[in-house]
């Protein structure tokens, strides 16, 4: 007994492939109906300006990748959500405290690969550094939405409040990847930091969130129908919403929307109520859609390059690479 433990303590810790694929059922759930590639198609996109080599470009998808599913389990536990992608969330299948515990095991193995991508010391201290301060930025935003849903109406943040939070909760994940790439990029000939697009980005994809969570049948159909309404989110419209009819001293339509929030009511008849108040009172679907054409226009019209890669010298790269990203961003103002 005691040489076995012995032999025990003066070892690592023993670890198999069998262990592995138990503790990552949770992530392997989510995997089984993949997401659109979003990200992945903006790294390759972007790529085209940074320049990384082939395996760094795959171990940096790889991180994202990872950041991506795991925030997702964590997600869908902090807003108690029945549906992702079409199927049954994964702590409904596997239980709260074996999902909560892979999403966190995930989140270091991204880590974990991040020494993969460098072996010069002063470059890992500054991959692992934006890997923490992005990652430290997710969490601060994504705990602003949640106490403004849980303590709802102790505060109704305004639109300049909002768009702060999701620069850190949207923007945390879409800045560590640019900045990531950034810093491994062997190319200088950009001319500037893609940060304010990729914030701007950000901001776009979450808003167009927002709004199609309330409008569009597709999302509907794999996340439930305005499953933002059930959760209690004050999403972009519902702030508009709760601004507007205070602003205006529309009492009761404020109350209206406050009681059905805090309802966390999943049923249908209660949620298309809010929702004409958003569309036909309040005007905060028709002021959301066009907020997001006013961003995706600030890209579109963007002829001083203050947001696109400036290769003015690659005039062929610059052109290719503008339709895509301008591609991009017409997508995302597809409402």
């Amino acid at each position: 007994m005691e040489a076995k433990i012995d032999e025990l303590i003066n070892n690592d810790p023993v670890w198999s492939s069998q262990n592995e694929s138990l503790i990552s059922k949770p992530y392997n759930h989510i995997l089984l109906k993949p997401g659109k590639n979003f990200r992945l198609n903006l790294i390759v996109q972007i790529n085209r300006v940074m320049n990384l080599p082939k395996d760094q470009l795959a171990i940096v998808s790889q991180i994202v990748e990872l950041l991506h599913n795991s925030s997702l389990l964590i997600d869908d536990i902090e807003d108690n959500a029945p549906l992702r992608r079409g199927q049954t969330t994964s702590h409904l299948i596997f239980g709260v405290p074996s999902t909560i515990n892979t999403a966190n095991y995930m989140y270091f193995r991204a880590m974990q690969l991040v020494s993969q991508l460098t072996t010069k010391e002063p470059l890992y201290h500054n991959l692992i550094t934006i890997f923490n301060e992005e990652l430290i930025n997710l969490h601060r935003g994504q705990g602003l939405d949640i106490y403004w849903r849980d303590f709802l109406p102790e505060i109704i943040p305004t639109q300049e409040m909002y768009l702060n939070m999701v620069m850190n909760k949207t923007g945390g994940l879409f800045r560590l990847t640019l900045r990531l790439m950034e810093a491994l990029s062997p190319s200088s000939h950009h001319g500037h930091s893609l940060v304010p697009f990729i914030n701007l980005l950000g901001i776009i994809y979450q808003i167009r969130d927002d709004y199609l969570n309330l409008k569009d049948f597709q999302m509907s159909s794999e996340k439930g129908f305005a499953e933002d309404i059930t959760e209690g989110k004050v999403s972009f419209p519902i702030v508009h919403a709760l601004n507007f009819t205070k602003t205006k001293g529309q009492t009761e339509q404020h109350n209206e929307i406050l009681r059905i929030l805090l309802l966390r009511t999943s049923d249908k008849d209660i949620k298309l109520k809010l929702i004409q108040i958003l569309e036909f009172d309040t005007n905060s679907l028709a002021y959301t859609k066009n907020f997001i054409n006013q961003l995706v226009n600030m890209i579109k019209n963007d002829n001083e390059n203050k947001y696109l890669p400036d290769l003015a010298s690659h005039s062929d790269t610059a052109t290719n690479l503008h339709d895509e990203l301008l591609y991009i961003i017409d997508h995302l103002s597809e409402l």
